[in-house]
């Protein structure tokens, strides 16, 4: 009996980061499958998929005899991910469905609605891929760990949190870490809050002049040395960035300073949530300034 190969059940972020990688190899296909005229041909990258499974196959059985072995290929099983993905990345501009010359439209293209090219915009967008970029993969992983304090901190918090993040997807590294900036305001609301169990105070003092300030003064009145420490670092660089992005000056916010802008307001949320007790309790001293 042949032994069966199949497609392992990828998410559909998963499928994305394989196609990426297809996409940024930019290589001679080295089984020489067909492209038919396209950027990226779907069965192509899961037969690379199916290659690496058949090498891992290889290696668990490495005792099953050396001979040739005939696998059992399945392309259909948990192909649906490669397709949703591909269609992702047309919806935002950077692959167009068909073959890149219209004028073989009625030569064989292979399997319909597998072939996709590059838009000018999406070949623009994949050369600023950097290696250190975040994976599609973490995309997702990086909006839950967000998303898991807005319980917590509001719906304001999630909003902006999760904008922020697909904004960095998109490359809109401005409008990333602006949503950075909205989001640790959303978190000092709801400190704020919580310490003096008055909304309406809080929202007043922060619409009036120099609103941010007045909370920052309130959640640092009466707090030990190392909450006194820390928070500044967070609230300091977030503000910095929201304010330099807000405002209509020109700005040299790139992927760096968003990818970090993101990082610092995870970690901002982590410092709020496991510190919420200490510093929302209140004192004689709360008052603002």
């Amino acid at each position: 009996m042949k032994p069966r190969l199949q497609l392992p059940n990828y998410t559909e972020e998963e499928a994305l980061s394989k196609i990426l990688t297809h996409l940024r190899s930019n290589r001679p296909d080295p089984s020489n499958h067909p492209t038919f005229g396209n950027d990226l041909y779907l069965p192509n990258v899961m037969q690379d998929c199916l290659k690496e499974e058949e090498e891992q196959w290889l290696k668990k059985n490495s005792n099953s005899g050396t001979g040739h072995i005939n696998f059992e290929i399945d392309t259909r099983t948990n192909s649906e991910p490669f397709y949703d993905a591909a269609w992702n990345l047309c919806t935002k501009g950077i692959l167009r469905p068909g073959v890149t010359y219209p004028q073989q439209q009625f030569a064989y293209v292979g399997i319909i609605g597998a072939g996709f090219n590059l838009t000018p915009y999406g070949r623009q967008w994949l050369s600023q891929i950097s290696g250190y970029e975040c994976t599609p993969t973490e995309y997702g992983r990086f909006s839950q760990l967000l998303a898991g304090y807005s319980e917590r901190f509001g719906s304001g918090y999630h909003a902006r949190s999760q904008e922020a993040v697909s904004c960095y997807r998109a490359h809109a590294y401005l409008a990333c870490c602006t949503m950075c900036g909205a989001a640790s305001e959303s978190i000092l609301l709801a400190l704020a809050i919580a310490k003096t169990a008055d909304e309406n105070r809080v929202l007043r003092d922060y619409g009036g002049t120099s609103g941010r300030s007045k909370i920052e003064n309130l959640l640092r009145n009466g707090q030990n040395s190392y909450v006194n420490r820390e928070l500044p670092n967070y609230i300091g660089l977030l503000k910095y960035w929201r304010d330099d992005a807000a405002h209509g000056a020109s700005t040299t916010i790139n992927e760096s300073e968003a990818f970090t802008s993101l990082l610092l307001l995870l970690r901002f949320a982590q410092f709020a949530d496991e510190r919420w007790n200490e510093i929302t309790h209140t004192s004689q001293s709360s008052e603002t300034t």
